[in-house]
């Protein structure tokens, strides 16, 4: 066996450090492929290091659309040394009596290439044994590095890769150089043909052709003399100075999305920002529109007056020669006003249908192969929500405009306008509802029915959106698990984990009691689901509701709820996952308090004792004592005023009601002899405890508590 030990100090002089440089050079990489070549870069590039046992500084991740780069600061010329412990035979069986080498200690020394009064003897915890100490000194950096570079080089993983020429390497992109560079000489790696060397490239068309560097500290300003900002804080700082500057000219103000400015940012190596213009009779059009026809293809930025009102200007960040300004913002002026003209031109012809007319044509595209088509799906909601308003008693003039709401929830997506936008699918239709003369309520709740659509996005703020918002979920999650497209592992193509966190939210936002279990079932009777004897439809169920289930749990621990305390209130929470919460709530804040403790020792004491019961019912008779008399005339006068108290959403006084419980508990077990030797007592009394823990589980399943110091 072998054990190793941290580096030891090395007796020579220490090594000097050098920079490291190590560039991909590509063809351009799209903007998710940046960002994730960047987080595998930095982190790979960090385990290898330390695996190979290289001392660093920094280190400093750089990208452009055209190469990817990791500049490691103050590397060790050389790893450090490390130091194994190589086990041998008990000392017992490599010394004899008289501390003498036994034949297994010379055999183990020997085979080792060492002697035995190279042996040490060391404690473990199984005893002393004998070990052979062996330093291994650390190999220059520039031997290692080669293979250290070509290992970087391989590990990276994108959604999407490819392959060009005859190789069978993989990347984002065509690999077209590499620079690999150990102070001022080169680190001989490579991929498939492609070796490295000493040689970046600049930008595509401002640059003079390829830039030698001598050492990594030359990388950023080489770049920049070639007119390419490796570095993305740089571009960003940049990009916002220019936009600020050309709209204060102007008295405008930049639209900024923040994806979007991350995106373009990723988008250029030397930008530049000019403003262009566009006809004025465009900003006629719904502000959602516009914006979207400036940002989703041509990736400009909207202005603003000081007013909040939308200018016929707009932001372009570019990456060609800024001495063909005039030409570059042409361009893009005669490009924006096609794709305005076709907005416009769709804004107007969806408006020769209402939405109520549109339904129709949903009766031809297609929801999902196995569930039907979208008119199947609007059906599906409408009898859902009107369901939902029931099990949570909300008033009729609320359903009835939810209902509504979810009869025309998706006849956009058969307007041109969600066909050439895809991301305007629930505000286009928000937009045509409220042209319709549809109710504000109804327009706003059929754009609310997708939120949220991830972490940390916007609720639906109407009682109308929420509804329709819990409906579209219960439809998706039924209807994947009867078709069998159950998450599994990483894969959830149909986000069917975030549209239950989604659910779930809204629940706790809103306040909101739902029986999950009798949503889940009216979900599935629409797509005729469950059926008598039907074991599939019934399997269904049951994997959707632990599903449910599950996420409750991952949904309540990652708001930093102690397990214990969340698998507590867990099976409550198919009946109520707003109950669940709040009970969860109220016992995390006993706990806090100091009062939980007595609560849980009184049902710990009942509980764990009456598991020996064999089930038969309580005999007040037999209750020969007291002291059993007493604590089972407390545990029934509890029961009416706690279960008043759960159903009023009184958790902290259920909580206190059951602490009253608690001094009886102590004086039965400090008088009375449970397993005594008569059976009818015997087992009388374990039933008395099983009647007393019965309560407490009303509240919470007490035996997944963990008992507190």
């Amino acid at each position: 066996m072998m054990a190793q030990t941290p580096q030891m100090e090395n007796p020579t002089a220490k090594p000097m450090a050098q920079d490291l440089l190590l560039e991909i050079g590509t063809e351009e990489l799209p903007w998710g492929a940046q960002e994730v070549g960047r987080l595998q870069l930095e982190e790979n590039a960090r385990l290898l290091l330390e695996r190979h046992r290289l001392s660093h500084g920094a280190l400093e991740i750089y990208s452009t659309p055209r190469r990817l780069a990791l500049l490691v600061r103050d590397l060790e010329e050389a790893q450090a040394d490390f130091e194994e412990l190589i086990k041998g035979p008990s000392r017992s069986a490599a010394f004899d009596s008289e501390g003498r080498p036994t034949k297994a200690a010379e055999g183990f020394a020997r085979s080792r290439g060492a002697r035995p009064e190279d042996l040490e003897v060391l404690e473990t915890e199984k005893g002393e044994f004998v070990f052979l100490r062996r330093v291994q000194r650390g190999r220059p950096a520039a031997e290692v590095l080669p293979a250290l570079l070509e290992e970087l080089l391989s590990s990276f993983s994108f959604p999407k890769s490819m392959r060009w020429g005859s190789g069978e390497f993989r990347f984002a992109r065509p690999v077209r150089w590499l620079v690999a560079l150990y102070g001022k000489e080169v680190v001989p790696c490579g991929v498939e043909d492609l070796r490295s060397g000493r040689h970046t490239r600049g930008h595509r068309f401002l640059s003079e052709g390829p830039v030698e560097l001598g050492e990594p500290a030359e990388y950023l300003e080489k770049l920049r003399s070639a007119r390419v900002l490796a570095s993305r804080e740089e571009r960003r700082q940049k990009v916002l100075e220019e936009m600020e500057r050309a709209c204060g000219r102007e008295g405008l103000r930049p639209v900024q999305p923040p994806e979007l400015l991350e995106e373009v940012v990723d988008l250029v190596e030397w930008p530049h920002v000019l403003l262009g213009t566009f006809p004025d009779r465009y900003t006629d059009l719904p502000r959602e529109i516009l914006v979207t026809a400036m940002q989703e293809h041509q990736r400009y930025f909207p202005t603003e007056d000081a007013q909040g009102r939308l200018t016929p200007r707009f932001v372009v960040v570019h990456n060609a020669d800024p001495a063909r300004e005039e030409t570059i913002r042409q361009g893009n002026e005669r490009v924006l006003r096609a794709r305005l003209e076709d907005a416009e031109f769709f804004y107007r012809e969806d408006g020769r249908h209402t939405l109520e007319e549109r339904r129709e044509s949903l009766k031809k595209v297609v929801y999902q192969a196995q569930l039907g088509t979208y008119y199947d799906k609007v059906e599906r909601l409408e009898a859902l929500v009107g369901r939902l308003a029931e099990l949570l008693h909300r008033p009729e003039d609320e359903a009835r405009r939810a209902r509504r709401a979810a009869r025309l929830s998706k006849s956009d997506l058969v307007t041109a306008m969600v066909i050439e936008f895809p991301s305007l699918q629930g505000t286009v239709g928000r937009l045509y509802a409220l042209r319709d003369g549809e109710e504000e309520a109804v327009a706003r709740a059929i754009e609310e029915q997708y939120l949220p659509r991830g972490s940390g996005d916007d609720l639906p703020e109407t009682p109308e959106g929420a509804l329709l918002s819990l409906a579209e979920k219960l439809d998706n999650l039924a209807g994947c698990f009867i078709a069998g497209l159950i998450p599994s592992g990483s894969e959830d193509p149909y986000a069917l984990r975030r549209q239950s966190q989604g659910l779930f939210s809204i629940l706790e936002q809103r306040e909101l009691h739902l029986d999950l279990e009798k949503s889940v079932d009216e979900a599935l009777r629409l797509y005729g689901a469950p059926r008598s004897g039907d074991a599939r439809s019934e399997e269904a169920r049951d994997q959707l509701l632990d599903f449910l289930r599950q996420r409750l749990r991952h949904f309540l621990l990652n708001r930093g709820h102690p397990y214990d305390l969340v698998d507590a209130v867990l099976d409550l929470g198919v009946r109520d996952p707003l109950d669940a919460l709040q009970r969860l709530l109220a016992l995390r804040e006993a706990r806090e308090e100091g009062r939980l403790q007595r609560v849980y020792t009184a049902f710990e004491r009942c509980y764990n004792l009456s598991l020996k019961g064999d089930g038969r019912p309580l005999d007040e008779g037999l209750l020969r004592e007291e002291v059993e008399r007493e604590l089972h005339s407390r545990a029934v006068w509890a029961q009416q005023p706690l279960r008043e108290a759960l159903d009023s959403g009184n958790h902290r006084g259920a909580l206190d009601i059951l602490a009253e419980l608690a001094p009886a508990v102590d004086a039965l077990f400090d008088r009375v002899f449970i397993m005594g030797d008569e059976e009818d007592l015997r087992m009388n009394r374990l039933a008395l405890l099983s009647e007393v823990a019965s309560l407490f589980q009303e509240m919470a399943d007490f035996s997944r508590l963990v008992a507190e110091a």
